[in-house]
């Protein structure tokens, strides 16, 4: 385990995540983020019925990627546009 107490498959998973869109602070198009917001609750929500199912270490290891993968998500930064004038 690293310094922060995860396992070495979620730093990996963690770091895949970073490495490919950024930091969580780092902002995206709010449309790109939002369907992959989406894309991770299916993940999510078929990776739960799968580990009920069979609670194999494989079924495991892909709940554990779909919740990191919801959590990093659904902290990312998205681009915002204010509109401000001034009197």
């Amino acid at each position: 385990m690293n310094n922060l107490g995860y396992s070495e498959m979620e730093q990996k998973v963690i770091d895949v995540l970073k490495q490919q869109y950024g930091k969580t602070f780092e902002a995206m198009e709010e449309t790109e983020v939002q369907s992959k917001i989406d894309a991770s609750k299916k993940l999510y929500e078929s990776s739960v019925k799968a580990f009920r199912n069979n609670q194999s270490a494989n079924n495991y290891n892909m709940l554990i990627t779909s919740m990191i993968a919801l959590q990093y998500w659904n902290q990312k930064k998205i681009k915002t546009f204010l509109i401000s004038e001034d009197f």
